[in-house]
């Protein structure tokens, strides 16, 4: 799949099982980890030009894009802005 001008796909990578605090968080209580690995990149346009690369891992803005399941793992598309760092 590959997205469109100024859109990425990213996949979150697992969500913590422990807090701080050493207890085990249910499955059902994790939140979606805002840390991804940005899997595809759009070509971007000339106003705007695509800065991330595939393979990056960056931060997302919390509850930001479409949730798609590509081979069964959930996924995200969403605009190049959503991300708001790169590690």
């Amino acid at each position: 799949m590959t997205p469109i001008r100024n859109n990425v796909i990213v996949k979150p990578f697992p969500s913590d099982e422990m807090s701080e605090g050493g207890l085990l968080i249910p499955e059902s209580a994790r939140k979606i980890s805002n840390k991804v690995k940005v899997v595809a990149v759009g070509k971007g346009t000339k106003a705007r030009p695509m800065t991330l690369l595939e393979g990056q891992t960056a931060f997302r803005v919390r509850d930001w894009g479409v949730e798609i399941l590509i081979d069964g793992e959930l996924h995200f598309i969403m605009e190049q802005s959503a991300i708001i760092a790169t590690a």
